[in-house]
């Protein structure tokens, strides 16, 4: 019997791992990495060579808004998964605050079905957690939710009746919601602002006659992201249930999840390329653009960051995309209260964080370990994803570490490319191919790609591991 010669070998490559890079050839057969060898005499259908560039696992991105089902005016999820792309990104969490709010198990399935046609790279869901909805979280968790999403500050909108099933703004709901998602084997994700305070004092300034983009900082000062954090790190251990927090912005915070781990706390934490490099004086520059929630804070805060990053307290990067159009972020323009929050990101948190390995605040190993292999095993999905290792889905992100490019609005996928922040930024290295399952969905800056060829990553298919 005559054996098949496997799909795909990329060879001449650097392979990098969260410790690691070496030279060798990756072999590839039914989207799966079968071999990895150093030796010259292996041959496939279809050969690549990646002479002079850097392979890393296909980067997972666990925070983006696709706005579809609901608001395809902001994003759609084919641009969404095509801006993924382009930016080496395999496997995106879609969170759940589209309209309707997934918020039920039959909103769930009806929103895979919707999404899937379009899908260029892999996505798994969030579900919407909330005292409203309670009794759903059981089928959320059976229909494939990976994990669950609560804000513990109310919605950015009067329209609040259209997020119900997703905000815990009151200890005693954020306690019944911790309870429940327990009892679902499932992790729960916070949007960590302390709801009363900033209430407060946004109806403060808004008296006061502020209207600028500097008060949207003012009214969510550092010590409102610590309120929240600080209840949910106290509840949880209550509770021990484990949490995620999201999108951490603040010093406080980083102080008071590191005091926490070391204590035994199996809490994981986040951050995003706009609360490492941006200050809130980009409200000041960008206006209505820089608004997002939180919102960019201090140098100080940025170091502690870093530092962070650093020790382990913050476990990943990612990029929180939540794309509006120009023409509603541009209604903020004399009234920052209108604008809504949210900036796009998936497709440049890469460039953005390659470049601060040359700027020596990462190793090329961090940004694998942050961006790819962390993520998989905080979400379960490892070794499956986030790893370059035999068994494991064919996922590349194939770099140019040497490439030196400007970063550029109209060239983006995303929809709200108008709304960037990172416009005209020089960066350093980027992306010249995506391989999903050993596929190529992009290829020196071109879509390849068909749309339909990502699928629903359930959590079924994967062990869920502690943080």
């Amino acid at each position: 019997m005559i054996k098949k010669v496997p799909d795909i070998l990329i060879r001449g490559g650097t392979i990098v791992t969260a410790s690691e890079a070496f030279k060798a050839s990756i072999v590839v057969d039914k989207g799966k990495i079968i071999s990895i060898s150093t030796q010259t005499n292996v041959h496939a259908d279809e050969e690549i060579d990646a002479t002079g560039l850097h392979i890393l696992p296909g980067l997972i991105d666990t925070h983006v808004h696709f706005r579809d089902p609901g608001m395809l005016q902001k994003e759609d999820f084919l641009s969404g998964t095509r801006s993924a792309a382009q930016g080496g990104v395999t496997t995106i969490f879609d969170m759940p605050t589209t309209q309707p709010v997934i918020t039920s198990k039959q909103q769930f399935l009806e929103k895979v079905k919707l999404i899937q046609p379009k899908a260029v790279v892999d996505f798994a869901l969030y579900g919407g957690a909330g005292v409203e909805n309670l009794s759903e979280l059981p089928g959320l968790a059976e229909a494939g939710a990976i994990a669950f999403k609560s804000y513990m500050v109310a919605p950015p909108s009067q329209r609040t009746h259209e997020y119900i099933g997703a905000f815990v703004i009151d200890t005693a709901s954020l306690y019944r919601v911790m309870e429940q998602v327990k009892r679902t084997n499932r992790l729960l994700c916070l949007h960590a602002e302390h709801d009363n305070t900033i209430r407060f004092l946004t109806e403060r300034l808004q008296q006061d006659g502020r209207r600028d983009a500097s008060a949207h900082a003012d009214s969510r000062p550092q010590f409102t992201e610590a309120l929240a954090v600080s209840e949910a790190l106290i509840l949880s251990n209550a509770l021990q249930t484990r949490i995620h927090l999201l999108h951490i912005s603040t010093a406080e915070a980083v102080s008071l999840i590191r005091l926490w781990k070391k204590n035994g706390s199996t809490t994981t934490a986040e951050t995003c390329p706009h609360y490492l490099l941006l200050t809130k004086d980009a409200l000041k520059r960008q206006g209505p653009n820089a608004k997002f929630n939180p919102p960019p804070r201090d140098e100080s805060d940025i170091r502690a960051l870093w530092n962070g990053l650093a020790d382990g307290t913050i476990d990943i990067i990612v990029s929180d995309h939540a794309p509006h159009s120009k023409q509603e972020k541009d209604e903020g323009k004399e009234n920052i209260w209108v604008a809504p929050p949210g900036t796009p990101g998936v497709e440049t948190r890469l460039p953005l964080m390659l470049t601060e390995v040359f700027n020596k605040r990462l190793t090329l190993f961090d940004v694998v370990r942050l961006c790819s292999t962390r993520p998989a095993e905080i979400f379960g999905l490892y070794p499956r994803k986030g790893v370059i290792s035999v068994g494991a889905d064919a996922d590349f992100a194939i770099v140019d570490l040497e490439r030196k490019w400007t970063l550029r609005c109209d060239e983006l996928e995303t929809k709200a490319r108008e709304t960037f922040l990172f416009d005209g930024c020089d960066v350093r290295g980027k992306c010249v191919a995506t391989f999903l399952r050993g596929k190529s969905v992009m290829k020196d800056g071109l879509i390849v790609g068909t749309p339909g060829e990502g699928r629903f990553v359930r959590t079924e298919e994967a062990k869920h591991q502690m943080g």
